[in-house]
């Protein structure tokens, strides 16, 4: 279980990979973004992305589950109270191959809740060319560490520990 404290500025967690396809692409964008440029191949042509391309939401919400499955899940996650700078760089399209990654850039602990504190980590989706296609700063409320334990992640043998960390 990853706390607060086990996150440290320059901490960057790879979450894994997803495969755009163009069917979630329709799927998804006929229930929440109906525009043409989603929704129908031969509109999709003829519009300035001279092609499917996905929704930005739908770009959101991919990275939101590899946040979830690769840390969030293995973590005292308590929520969160926004985003700053949420950006779609490029379109997605069907067939891109993204990789999610997290960039802690700081912690604080709670102003008003002791038991908490927030972390800012920067968020990306990475193209298979290494482009970045989605980013965006989350500001994450983690749980501190129950009776002040130092147990931390850091201390565990990495093979134990669910979530692959890098330091810089």
């Amino acid at each position: 279980m990853r706390y607060f404290e086990d996150f440290r500025a320059g901490d960057i967690h790879e979450l894994g990979t997803v495969r755009v396809t163009e069917a979630d692409v329709l799927a998804f964008a006929k229930r929440f973004d109906p525009q043409p440029f989603h929704t129908d191949q031969r509109l999709a042509e003829e519009s300035e992305f001279g092609g499917l391309v996905a929704s930005g939401w739908h770009t959101a919400s991919l990275f939101m589950r590899r946040y979830v499955d690769g840390l969030l899940a293995h973590s005292a996650c308590a929520g969160s109270p926004g985003v700053d700078e949420l950006r779609y760089h490029r379109p997605v399209r069907p067939g891109d191959v993204l990789t999610a990654r997290v960039e802690i850039l700081g912690s604080r602990p709670s102003l008003t809740n002791p038991t908490t504190g927030v972390v800012q980590p920067r968020c990306q989706l990475v193209a298979q060319d290494g482009t970045v296609v989605f980013s965006m700063i989350l500001h994450s409320i983690f749980r501190r560490r129950p009776g002040g334990s130092s147990a931390s992640p850091a201390s565990m043998p990495a093979a134990q520990d669910p979530v692959a960390c890098v330091r810089s």
